[in-house]
C-alpha cells in the first residue's frame, strides 16, 4: 500500500481469532471472526481505514484466511472498469508479498473472465495460481504467519463505486464439509459488514527524507505493491510561500499505466490528506504545476489557470500545520521509459535519471504562482 512503512506489531483484531483456532482446523478459516462478517472482501482501504498513506484514487480490498494443506480459494471475475487491477497474497505476520497477478499477467478465458486460485501449493507455471501463507506445522497452533491476506487493488475506478464494477466472487474449498458442503461461495460483504480492522497497526514514521527534492523510496513492508515505484519528499510548511511541484508528465499507457501525487501526514497513523491523479492533472505543453496549499493560502484558486491544487491539510486543521509528506507513484512503467521512477536507485534523487520528468520542488510567493 505504501512506502517506508514498517509495521511494529500485528493487528490485534484478526490475531485473536487466529490464536484461538484448533491446531488441526479442517476448513478454511475466514477472518475476521465475527459471524456477521463471514462474507467476501470485508475490509477496504482507504474507505474507513485511512492509514499507511493510501492513494485516494485507489481501493485496496482485503480478505484474510487460514488454509489447510488441501484447501484453496477460487476467485473469479472480469476486468473492472478501471485503469489497473491486481491480486496479491501476503503473509499477515510480516506483510511481505508472497505472490501476485495483475491485469497484464492474468490468463483469461475466451469470454473475458479470469479465475485466480490461492492455495498452499506452488504452481509457478500457472500465472493464475497464487501461493498462500505457510501451513501450520504439525503439533503447532495457527499463528500470524499462517494467515494469508488477499488484496485486490483497483486504481481509478470508471464507475461510481470504488471497485470498478462487481467484485470478484470467492469460493472456499474445504477439507471437511461445512454445512454439508465442501465448497462454499461467500456472499459479497455489504453495508456495515465492510469496516476497518478492530485496531490500527502501529506504524513507524518515515525518517531521513529530504525537504528540497524527491528521492526514490523503497516499497515498504505494509502490504507493498511490486507494480508501483515511489518518490518521496518531506517539506516543512511556510505560510508565506506556496509549495509548488513541477515537471514533465509521463504519457499514460505509453510510459506508465498510472501516476499520481499525494499529500500525506508523516505522523501516526500516516493518513493521506489529498491526491491528484493523472486523470485530473492540468497540463501545459505536457508539463504540470501542482500547488500544495495550506488553509487560506489561495482564497481564489480559479485565478490560476493551468495550476492543479492539492490540499495540504484537512479543512479546519489547527496550527501548527504538519510537514507535507509528498509521494509520487508510477504504476507499471514501460521497459522503454528510461525516465520512470523505478529506474532511480533507491535513496537517490529523482534528478539523477528522470531528466525533465523529475518532479521539482519550489516554494514561491503567491504573486509568482502560475502554470510553468
Amino acid at each position: 500500500m505504501s512506502l517506508f512503512v514498517r509495521s511494529l506489531a500485528a493487528t490485534v483484531g484478526a490475531g485473536a481469532l487466529v490464536l484461538s483456532l484448533a491446531p488441526a482446523a479442517q476448513s478454511v478459516a475466514v477472518l475476521p471472526a465475527d459471524p456477521d462478517r463471514r462474507c467476501a472482501w470485508p475490509v477496504v482501504y482507504p474507505k474507513d481505514a485511512n492509514y499507511a498513506w493510501p492513494d485516494t484514487h485507489a481501493a485496496y480490498i482485503n480478505q484474510a484466511v487460514v488454509l489447510g494443506p488441501n484447501e484453496k480459494i477460487v476467485i473469479t471475475g472480469k476486468d473492472p472498469k478501471a485503469r489497473y487491477w491486481s491480486i496479491t497474497t501476503y503473509n499477515y505476520e510480516d506483510r511481505e508479498v508472497i505472490d501476485r497477478v495483475n491485469d497484464v499477467t492474468v490468463k483469461r478465458a475466451k469470454n473475458g473472465t479470469w479465475t485466480v486460485t490461492v492455495s498452499p501449493r506452488q504452481n509457478p507455471k500457472d500465472p493464475n495460481s497464487l501461493q498462500a501463507a505457510p501451513l501450520t506445522k504439525a503439533g503447532e497452533s495457527p499463528s500470524f504467519r499462517n494467515v494469508t491476506v488477499i488484496m485486490y487493488r483497483v486504481y481509478l475506478s470508471g464507475t461510481s463505486g470504488y471497485s470498478g464494477g462487481p467484485l470478484p466472487t470467492m469460493t472456499l474449498h474445504h477439507s471437511t464439509p461445512v454445512n454439508g458442503k465442501k465448497t462454499e461461495r461467500l456472499k459479497a460483504c455489504v453495508g456495515d459488514q465492510i469496516r476497518p480492522p478492530e485496531s490500527v497497526p502501529p506504524l513507524e514514521e518515515a525518517s531521513g527524507v529530504p525537504s528540497e527534492y524527491f528521492v526514490r523510496a523503497e516499497g515498504g513492508r505494509f502490504y507493498p505493491s511490486r507494480d508501483t515505484a515511489y518518490l518521496a519528499a518531506d517539506v516543512p510548511y511556510n505560510p508565506e510561500r506556496i509549495l509548488v511541484v513541477t515537471g514533465k508528465a509521463p504519457r499514460v499507457r505509453q510510459d506508465v499505466r498510472y501516476w499520481s501525487l499525494c499529500q500525506n501526514i508523516n505522523e501516526a497513523p500516516l493518513p493521506v490528506v489529498d491526491c491528484v491523479s493523472d486523470r485530473n492533472v492540468l497540463l501545459t505543453e505536457g508539463k504540470y504545476t501542482i500547488a500544495i496549499v495550506g488553509p487560506g493560502q489561495v482564497p481564489d484558486r480559479s485565478a490560476y489557470p493551468g495550476v492543479t491544487f492539492v490540499d495540504w491539510a484537512p479543512p479546519g486543521a489547527s496550527s501548527p500545520v504538519p510537514n507535507a509528506f509528498l509521494i509520487m507513484r508510477h504504476i507499471l512503467p514501460s521497459e522503454g521509459f528510461a525516465e520512470s521512477i523505478d529506474k532511480v536507485t533507491l535513496g537517490q534523487p529523482a534528478t539523477t535519471t528522470m531528466g525533465d520528468y523529475a518532479p521539482i520542488i519550489e516554494q514561491v510567493p503567491l504573486a509568482e504562482l502560475r502554470a510553468r
